[in-house]
């Protein structure tokens, strides 16, 4: 990383934003020199000073002056931080990732900025926010600089249906946050972003803030935490996820739930607003379906007596299971289905999941049960044998036939379905969809790695029973 201009000069930019205002001689003369030094920088807080959100009483904003008056120096440092990070990292093809990684952060500082306002006005509020807007460091720069080897972390997440810490340990050998910490540390970083970005918990709830360093340190580290249960946990576990956060750090930090659902609310929305503001390519939802498919995990509803489990049935060394998850999650990421689902046949005609990738995934595999006298579009599809692209369930032909549970948990509006057959035998069928309707099935289909897949995945059903427990 250190070898390259962009690096040194994302690391400098850093240190310059976070020190704005700071008891800076000249007050805002001094801001708003740093910021006309950038026209890019410039340009942004104009056009998000005239928005309509924010100008008053129809006042054209012409100056950095006014700007910082209408938009308060938070924002400013946010956004300046936001573009800095914009500029150093859109211009590689995970571009898309790492716009999604920066509308988390941002999202993690403002929360960061209103818990501080709010619960501790004594401590200083926009220096809570960087400290939260910096909390994935470590995350961006390895997907930027080292994305060969965040994609091995995916490879084998895949592989052996691994959680991301534990893919992420044994491919780099650290975590992102031990990066994070250690890129602080190399650009010098003031030291409340030091300790922010290498909190300590503990393991028992922290009881008591005795100074502003601690606060930062506990804020960054809670908000970090909410961000992903919000940005990267299954949305099934997102509840859960932040009500045991909160309780953890109620003490510390004077904490409601109720308030807490509240700010996060207010954030994400705030969140969305600045940045279409900017023009920006990518927004809270996008964000939140791009980072929760890079770290998901295949999970499967076998027992642990199913054939389909047993070692005595492996196909290169791995149980049938091992490889429908390995095979799942490939073709998952190939065809950028919304989520991805095993279903094998349960019956004389019914079709069962077994195991699930994507949105809502435990959720959904545990209620796709086709079954009963009632004709339905997935037996009907599962009777011929065949591939089949559905672009829109609620056309009439097709609506009839659409289970109640489908529309009650699934909600898809365009599916595909692939029949794994052997010798004119149907062995399973792989579920792909997508929320938003979609003219036609992922070209991707065709692709050689998807068909080797395909296959595999007949090998894995056939070493093992096709119907589970």
């Amino acid at each position: 990383m250190d070898g390259s201009p962009g690096f040194a000069g994302l690391g400098a930019s850093v240190r310059l934003i976070s020190s704005l205002g700071d008891d800076q001689e000249g007050g805002p003369r001094e801001i708003t020199a740093a910021i006309l030094r950038d026209a890019a920088l410039t340009a942004k807080l104009l056009r998000i000073a005239n928005s309509s959100r924010n100008a008053r009483g129809g006042r054209n904003i012409s100056t950095i002056d006014q700007a910082l008056v209408i938009l308060g120096l938070n924002t400013v440092k946010s956004v300046a931080l936001s573009l800095a990070l914009l500029d150093s990292l859109s211009s590689r093809p995970q571009s898309k990732l790492l716009h999604a990684e920066i509308v988390a952060a941002y999202f993690c500082g403002s929360l960061c900025y209103e818990i501080t306002r709010l619960n501790a006005p004594r401590f200083n509020a926009q220096e809570a926010q960087v400290c939260g807007l910096m909390q994935n460091l470590g995350r961006m720069m390895a997907t930027y600089y080292l994305y060969e080897e965040v994609e091995l972390v995916r490879a084998l997440q895949a592989d052996e249906n691994l959680a991301e810490d534990e893919a992420v340990l044994r491919t780099l050998g650290m975590s992102f946050a031990e990066i994070g910490a250690a890129i602080a540390r190399h650009w010098s970083l003031a030291d409340v972003l030091q300790a922010s970005l290498a909190p300590d918990d503990g393991k028992a709830p922290p009881r008591a803030v005795v100074n502003a360093l601690t606060w930062q340190q506990l804020c960054s580290s809670f908000c970090h935490k909410i961000t992903d249960a919000l940005f990267r946990l299954p949305e099934n576990r997102e509840r859960s996820a932040i009500a045991q956060h909160v309780e953890f750090f109620r003490l510390a930090l004077h904490l409601k739930e109720d308030e807490v659902g509240e700010w996060i609310a207010g954030c994400l929305a705030n969140t969305d607003a600045v940045l279409a503001d900017m023009a920006f390519p990518c927004d809270v939802a996008h964000a939140q379906a791009l980072l929760r498919k890079a770290s998901e995990r295949v999970l499967d509803l076998l027992a642990a007596g199913d054939s389909l489990t047993r070692q005595s049935n492996s196909v290169g060394g791995r149980t049938p299971v091992e490889v429908i998850q390995q095979g799942l999650r490939t073709i998952h990421d190939k065809c950028n289905f919304d989520r991805t689902l095993m279903c094998l046949p349960d019956g004389a005609a019914g079709l069962t999941a077994i195991a699930g990738v994507g949105r809502s995934a435990v959720q959904v595999t545990s209620k796709f049960r086709c079954r009963g006298p009632k004709p339905d579009l997935f037996r009907a599809i599962m009777a011929r044998k065949i591939d089949a692209f559905i672009a829109d369930v609620n056309l009439p032909a097709y609506a009839k036939l659409v289970p109640d549970w489908y529309r009650e948990f699934v909600g898809a509006r365009s599916f595909t379905m692939l029949a794994l057959v052997h010798e004119g035998k149907l062995l399973g069928m792989i579920y792909g969809d997508f929320a938003e309707q979609r003219a036609g099935p992922p070209p991707e289909l065709a692709d050689e790695v998807v068909r080797d897949w395909r296959e595999q995945l007949i090998q894995a059903l056939r070493a093992g029973a096709t119907k589970p427990l």
